[in-house]
This record gives C-alpha cells, sequence and structure tokens, in this order.
C-alpha cells in the first residue's frame, strides 16, 4: 500500500496538513495579530518589560508614573551598569556613571527609595566589580 504513494503526493499532503496545523494555531492563540495582519496594518513585536516600561516612560510625563515602577527600572539599569563594570580600572569612573544613571531617575529622591538603591549597590557593587567603596560615597552619588 505505501508503495502507491509517490514522494509528490507524500510532500503535497505534508505541506496542507501542516498549513492546516498552523493556520489553526494561529486563528485560536493570535486573532488580534492575525485581524491586524488581514486588514493591513503593520506589525508591532512586543518589548521586553524593561523595554516596554521605557516606552511609557517616554510617552508619558515623570509625574504619571509609579515610584516602583521607576525603581525597578532605575535597578534594571543599575544592574546593566554594574555588569559593564568588572573591566573599569578607575572606581570614580563608575560612581559617575551610577551618579549619571540615578540623575535621570527624579521621583527617587524620595529617602525610602534611596536606601533601597543604596542597599542593592552595597550588596551588589563587591559581586560584579573588584571596587569597594565607602557608606559616604554611596550616598553622595545623590548629590548634585
Amino acid at each position: 500500500m505505501l508503495e502507491a504513494i509517490t514522494w509528490n503526493h507524500y510532500f503535497s499532503i505534508l505541506a496542507i496538513g501542516l498549513t492546516a496545523y498552523y493556520l489553526g494555531i494561529a486563528i485560536l492563540y493570535y486573532p488580534q495579530e492575525l485581524r491586524g495582519l488581514v486588514s493591513g496594518k503593520t506589525m508591532q513585536f512586543n518589548l521586553s518589560p524593561l523595554q516596554e516600561k521605557e516606552r511609557h516612560l517616554s510617552k508619558t510625563g515623570a509625574n504619571e508614573i509609579n515610584p516602583l515602577e521607576e525603581l525597578e527600572i532605575t535597578v534594571a539599569e543599575l544592574k546593566g551598569i554594574l555588569g559593564r563594570a568588572g573591566n573599569l580600572t578607575d572606581p570614580y569612573q563608575l560612581l559617575d556613571q551610577l551618579r549619571d544613571a540615578l540623575s535621570n531617575h527624579p521621583g527617587l529622591r524620595e529617602p525610602a527609595h534611596r536606601v533601597a538603591i543604596y542597599n542593592f549597590l552595597q550588596r551588589h557593587i563587591p559581586k560584579y566589580t573588584p571596587h569597594s567603596f565607602s557608606e559616604s560615597e554611596l550616598k553622595a552619588l545623590w548629590k548634585e
């Protein structure tokens, strides 16, 4: 019986079956995207949560931002700086980068946020870099 099926028939049935399967998946799990594709709208790719928050921050003013969201964004930014800081030989260059990152987030001037960021930096700087900073150096990051 299998000798009666040619390779052309096999690949034709396989192509039809796969097309039907993925079309069913698209209809079942992605109906909004599929409607947008059919209507001719441009597709927008999903952003990572951090990129989505930054995009939201750029659209809205700083007054409308939830302080906890701003704190999460700042911590992610500081992790990125600390991750790249292992190569830095000058500790003051790292302090300047941290100061610049913190100056971009004026909503974190409250003492509770300062303490949270200070504790984060105190715990993570030794993990990522060979540098160590005193308490006064870390608290001076908020001074302008």
